[in-house]
């Protein structure tokens, strides 16, 4: 099942192939989508991007130690969940 939503950006992020692009941009909402235990997020070139792994699987890779929410502290420090 597929979920639409919006988040907004709280911390540009710069693309980690070319740190002269902007991939999200502080300030702006972006049109994100909850497909299973994953989120995705529409990045500035329109392409829908994985920006949260749910937490277990970060935690079962070894990415992160700790549970602390649905999804992983890299989304979390990014983005957050607007009402529209």
């Amino acid at each position: 099942m597929v979920t639409n939503l919006k988040v907004l950006c709280i911390k540009t992020v710069f693309n980690s192939d070319d740190s002269n692009k902007i991939d999200y941009k502080k300030g702006k909402v972006y049109q994100a989508e909850i497909i299973g235990d994953d989120i995705l997020v529409e990045d500035e070139s329109g392409d829908m991007c994985l920006a949260g792994l749910a937490v277990k699987e970060v935690v079962r890779l070894g990415i992160q130690e700790q549970r602390n929410g649905p999804w992983d502290d890299w989304f979390h420090a990014h983005f957050e969940f607007t009402g529209q």
